[in-house]
């Protein structure tokens, strides 16, 4: 602690020793520029002797000292303003215990759910392999900590493998096993785990890496599009493996009778393949076309690729769309669904009659435009019992080569608290 000093006499204090340090440097520069002799000199009224050059040299610190003890009281004195009219206490702090400190810091009393590691990438590995990961967590909380669910993404599958309950300051573990079977390329899958955390009731993992293939298609599967009746398309896809490893095409073949594949030997940068050439012939039929392109090679891992190819052969009639789903239906409801029929040739198309095989459908037929478009109406019966709406509608026109158009018909018809869920 500090004594308590009356400012104004300090300030009078240090003025009276700034002034006697100034003088006394004031005689110290005098003495200090004249010749230093061994003899008496005469000088500007002063005799300069060497006894006098050394109470000289003897004055210098007595001055810087006067300045130093000046300073020293009008800094300790004057805190950080100007002197005031009253005596002035300096309080020294008590140290502070870290121990309190650490008590006085917050805690939280609720359940507190922390992943180590919320985001795994397992790299790179080959389909079909099983990802293994353990999420390990910890209740960083004051409460008991309680694991309510978990949920995943397609394709893959997580479980808590520790108790379901865990106490303050704890660890618990969930597993999760991502099957790369059916995917390709780079994947994220995520986790949602269900806790009752009330700052993160939803904590997120997420299983992250690149899928390869042994052999692989590009693209996986073909689609021709809508085609009309008579054109010839031709498209590519590009069958690739390793080339540094033994593996090779040994065959290539399909069903679908007007379409024909041709391979040829193909190489992109590390890759080696085939290049399947596709055409679609013109005699292929009008409606919807499917067919499965089945390619046989050495892999072990992939001994056989198969490639789905499809699309629609359309002709001077077009239906849009070209199948109808009535969804879900409730039971002594009523659904309608409207069908465009147009006629994209040269010469007018009468719609003759319809046919139509489902029980549960009324179908109507009503020219917007003799010979150009026709409005095809279904309409799901009130009556239906609860069960499957299947079956289709058979449109007969007078064209020489689109004499029947076929449209299938799909739906269910539930209970109201069916129908509700």
């Amino acid at each position: 602690m500090l004594p308590i000093v009356n400012l104004s006499e300090m300030w009078r204090l240090t003025l009276f020793m700034l002034r006697q340090a100034q003088h006394e440097r004031k005689i110290f520069n005098d003495c200090s520029t004249r010749p230093v002799r061994p003899e008496p000199v005469e000088g500007r009224g002063h005799i300069f002797s060497p006894q006098m050059k050394k109470e000289t040299y003897i004055r210098e610190p007595v001055h810087s000292l006067t300045l130093s003890l000046a300073l020293v009281l009008l800094f300790s004195g004057s805190g950080c303003d100007a002197p005031t009219s009253g005596p002035v206490a300096v309080a020294q702090s008590e140290p502070q215990n870290s121990e309190s400190a650490a008590a006085a810091a917050p805690t939280t009393s609720a359940p507190h759910i922390v992943f180590a590691e919320p985001v795994y990438d397992f790299g790179k590995v080959e389909q079909g392999e099983q990802v293994t990961h353990m999420f390990r967590f910890t209740n960083q909380g004051g409460q008991e900590l309680r694991v309510e669910s978990v949920k995943t993404s397609c394709g893959c599958t997580a479980a808590v493998i520790s108790e379901e309950v865990i106490p303050p300051g704890k660890e618990g573990t969930i597993s999760a096993t991502f099957d790369t079977t059916h995917f390709s390329g780079e994947k994220a899958k995520g986790i949602s785990v269900y806790s009752n955390d009330p700052l993160q009731p939803v904590a997120t993992l997420t299983l992250q890496g690149e899928i390869t293939i042994e052999v692989a298609a590009e693209p996986a599967q073909l689609y021709l599009g809508r085609l009309r009746r008579g054109e010839e398309v031709t498209r590519s896809v590009d069958v690739l493996y390793d080339a540094q490893k033994p593996i090779d095409i040994v065959k290539v073949e399909n069903s679908h009778p007007s379409i024909s594949v041709q391979a040829e030997d193909f190489a992109r940068e590390d890759k080696k393949g085939k290049k399947l050439v596709i055409t679609l012939k013109k005699d292929a039929p009008l409606g919807r076309l499917n067919d499965r392109i089945m390619v046989t090679t050495t892999s072990q891992k992939k001994p056989v690729l198969e490639i789905p190819v499809f699309g629609s052969i359309e002709g001077d009639v077009v239906v849009v769309p070209p199948q109808v789903s009535f969804g879900v239906v409730r039971k002594g409801e009523t659904k309608t669904q409207e069908i465009s029929i147009k006629n994209r040739g040269a010469k007018p198309v009468q719609v003759v009659r319809i046919q139509n095989s489902a029980p549960d459908v009324v179908a109507e037929i009503t020219a917007v435009k003799q010979g150009e478009e026709y409005l095809l109406t279904l309409r799901t019966k009130g009556e239906s019992k609860p069960g499957r709406i299947q079956g289709e509608v058979q449109v007969f026109t007078d064209h020489p080569e689109e004499k029947m158009l076929t449209i299938p018909l799909y739906g269910i018809v539930a209970e109201a608290e069916q129908a509700k869920q």
